[in-house]
């Protein structure tokens, strides 16, 4: 039988680490034994899931970090190092989704959209992986969207911004898993979290997959043996589409 990693000890960096899949990832990573950096926009938000989740014992860092500014991510990652002297697992999670027909989008809400879903991944990899290749390797999680692959109307920046981040994902696991970095795109449907509270039409939420589905699919990942890894990884609610 294949030996299963344990991430107890394990240093991870999660973004968008405030509310919803990000939330959920922290906390099962915390009660796995992991030291986790949470990272989020919003100081006075992440500080306090970061206060409950040390209530529990768990041994966490919280950092108010938007990865669309390059000084913040290279911050965050210092933060880290100084902290806890190494860095094991980021997990890309931060995004937004703003939705509207190309014709009436706007420009600025299309920057929005890419900068948070795309550059964030790009900015927040490259910093972090000097320091996992130095450590002797490590793992990068790509929290995506099934909108990588499937296109839905009024979805155009969202749906061009998290198929961009799967094409980068893919351009990473080539170019450093000789360096022992294992790089991993995971694509949820439909999750009942914060996204959708600006969307007035959404799918049923009791037919959503909830937050701590892709959470524990991301752990289960995370655990894999150092022999093998997922590259990619679809997680779906039992009806499929919404």
């Amino acid at each position: 039988m294949l030996t299963r990693n344990s991430i107890e000890g394990k240093v991870a960096i999660v973004t968008g680490a405030s509310k919803g899949i990000g939330k959920a990832i922290a906390g099962v990573f915390a009660k796995s034994g992991a030291k986790v950096v949470l990272a989020a926009r919003t100081r006075k938000v992440v500080e306090q899931v970061a206060y409950d989740l040390k209530e529990t014992g768990a041994d966490v860092l919280a950092i108010p970090t938007d990865v669309t500014n390059v000084d913040a991510v290279q911050s965050l990652i210092t933060e880290t190092l100084d902290v806890y002297q190494r860095l094991d697992i980021l997990i890309n999670n931060a995004g937004a989704g703003v939705f509207g027909n190309v014709i009436d989008y706007d420009h600025t809400d299309w920057d929005t959209v890419i900068n948070s879903n795309l550059k964030g991944v790009f900015l927040c990899s490259k910093f972090a992986l000097p320091h996992l290749i130095a450590d002797g390797g490590g793992q990068i999680i790509n929290v995506l969207s099934i909108a990588a692959k499937v296109p839905f109307p009024a979805s155009g920046a969202y749906c061009a911004a998290k198929a961009g981040a799967l094409a980068l994902t893919k351009v990473l696991a080539a170019e450093v898993r000789q360096q022992n970095v294992r790089v991993t795109a995971v694509l949820p449907g439909s999750v009942e979290s914060p996204f959708w509270d600006d969307i007035p039409e959404h799918p049923d939420f009791d037919k959503m997959l909830k937050p701590e589905h892709i959470a524990d699919a991301i752990l289960s990942v995370c655990q894999q043996p150092d022999s093998m890894v997922t590259e990619e990884i679809v997680v779906m609610p039992p009806l499929g589409i919404l």
